[in-house]
């Protein structure tokens, strides 16, 4: 990128490069998504998964060298265990999920982890989940089945509960955040997912290890440098732009998993699953839309109501 071009993004409204960032970093994640599922044809994902937090763990030596007295000396030890533990599951599941199945179909139950947040945030945080909040998150769920199409077929409901599963593990992991950030810093939370995930990978990536060709090598690589890279923007985004704003975007992945699994993997949606796909998408504006009549009813004068 040169000099001019960044000149030009800083110029932009702050909620604008937030915005961008964010389209950005989901583009780097449905990628990392398709070469893990290339990877997975020679390579077991414990051992992609591997390379993942290995790289992840290189990248953080920096920070991690200069916080070390802060980061041996954790506060919420079960804490960090459950997030640790859920975060693996949640990557490996999601990588089984993303090698067995279309793009599109993996990307709208990962959608699901939101369902599974709030669930977990009114239960646990006692956070209120209003009744349109509910409406549009049951709206976004029915759109995620159009999508899937779940048969009775032993592999599609096995890779169906792989990705609820990913996203169910996905929202502990988000619950322990919260929990944790009020009390530990941010390097804290970033250098122990980054080591534990890798050496709860480790055992079994070594039980099924491949030595990757050259090839195979680089998109391990790539797999790593990207999930770095679209993390750093994904944390960036949400510094320039409203957090809702930005968290809206993260469904443009609906749209890019269509065209790069028809692109790529020769995936072709039928009329069902792009009407699914346009469901999830209109439910992250629902919410919005509803306030919006609800103002505009409580505005209009009783007389013109009837």
């Amino acid at each position: 990128m040169t000099v001019p071009s960044l000149c030009k993004i800083s110029a932009l409204p702050e909620t604008f490069r937030g915005i961008l960032l964010a389209l950005v970093s989901n583009a780097l994640f449905i990628s990392v998504g398709v070469l893990v599922r290339i990877l997975s044809e020679r390579i077991d994902v414990f051992q992609i998964l591997f390379f993942r937090q290995l790289i992840f763990v290189v990248v953080l030596i920096p920070a991690i060298s200069k916080n070390m007295e802060v980061i041996l000396r954790p506060r919420l030890i079960k804490l960090h265990i459950l997030r640790i533990i859920s975060a693996f599951l949640a990557l490996l599941l999601g990588f089984i999920t993303v090698s067995n199945m279309p793009l599109a179909e993996a990307t709208a139950l990962g959608f699901t982890k939101v369902l599974f947040v709030a669930l977990l945030s009114s239960i646990f945080l006692s956070e209120t989940v209003g009744k349109s909040r509910q409406f549009t998150l049951l709206v976004g769920f029915a759109g995620v089945m159009l999508v899937v199409q779940p048969s009775l077929d032993n592999l599609s409901i096995t890779y169906t509960l792989t990705g609820l599963g990913a996203a169910m593990a996905a929202a502990v992991a988000v619950f322990c955040v919260r929990k944790v950030a009020r009390a530990e810093p941010t390097i804290n939370l970033l250098a122990y997912q980054a080591v534990f995930v890798g050496l709860l990978a480790l055992v079994p990536s070594i039980y099924h290890w491949q030595w990757p060709t050259l090839f195979d090598f680089g998109l391990l690589l790539l797999v790593g440098g990207l999930s770095s890279v679209g993390q750093w923007l994904a944390v960036t985004a949400y510094k320039f732009g409203e957090a809702n704003v930005v968290a809206n975007v993260e469904y443009i992945k609906m749209i890019y998993s269509l065209v790069l699994g028809y692109w790529i993997f020769a995936e072709v949606p039928d009329m069902m699953s792009l009407s699914g796909a346009s469901i999830i998408i209109v439910s992250v504006f629902l919410p919005q839309i509803l306030v919006k009549l609800a103002k505009k009813v409580r505005q209009t004068p009783l007389a013109e109501r009837s």
